[in-house]
């Protein structure tokens, strides 16, 4: 059975963040599958032409920047840098979602793929338009909802530059960083950002099925080779499973 922290949601992990045992494991495990994915990508190696403008050769480098990104964000989670993590959060998503928008290879997309080799920016919008085209406008706003969470990150809003700040005496604020030592990091900030980190990994997992570079029995294969026989239980009551008086 996986970890806990596989599912979690950020709130109940920021309520409840000192499960240390629950995040070395997903730790442990979400590097075992990063790394499996990884090398199963890397199959494509040696198979596409420098000039090659095709579909599945832009997919594939999309995919192994989205894959370098999450493990680039879980690093920066053991180190406790939780303001890198951050950064990448949504860059995962923009990349994955880009990938996705290319491979339906409509007229549309099949225009800005061309704009994308010969080194242009794709705007976001682009691909929310063929979101809402493809999955309905529900699924559009849900997007641009959940790209509104994670810009706040990328554009460092008052409440997500508050993720690496405590509190004193007097509700004065103190910086974690201000002291050259990881000590003073928040548990809040590091067990809400592993279960974001979580999901996004579970969300690559699915869009490099999805668009065809590995089968589905591949990467369950990685799932279940990643994933440790035993789940380490939580040591603590969460606050939202007490009963209310």
């Amino acid at each position: 059975m996986p970890s806990q922290v596989w599912g979690r949601s950020p709130q109940e992990a920021s309520d409840n963040p000192y499960e240390y045992e629950i995040q070395d494991q997903f730790v442990r495990e979400a590097k075992a599958l990063l790394k499996r994915l990884n090398i199963g990508l890397q199959k494509y190696s040696m198979n596409f032409h420098r000039d090659d403008h095709s579909v599945t050769k832009a997919v594939w480098m999309l995919q192994l920047d989205a894959i370098d990104s999450l493990r680039d964000a879980l690093d920066a989670l053991v180190r406790k840098n939780h303001r890198v993590a951050a950064k990448l959060f949504r860059d995962v998503v923009e990349t994955l979602d880009l990938a996705a928008f290319f491979h339906s290879e409509t007229a549309v997309s099949n225009r800005q793929l061309a704009k994308w080799y010969n080194n242009e920016v794709i705007p976001n919008r682009a691909y929310r338009d063929f979101v809402q085209n493809i999955e309905g406008e529900k699924s559009a706003k849900a997007k641009a909802q959940y790209y509104k969470i994670l810009s706040r990150f990328t554009h460092r809003t008052y409440r997500s530059l508050l993720k690496g700040y405590g509190l004193g005496r007097g509700d004065m604020l103190w910086h974690d960083g201000g002291h050259g030592t990881d000590l003073l990091v928040l548990p809040q900030t590091i067990a809400e950002y592993f279960a974001i980190l979580a999901d996004l990994i579970a969300e690559f997992s699915g869009e490099v099925t999805a668009r065809g570079l590995l089968t589905k029995k591949e990467v369950v294969q990685a799932v279940k080779s990643s994933l440790e026989s035993d789940t380490i239980p939580r040591r603590f009551v969460s606050i939202s499973a007490l009963p209310s008086r």
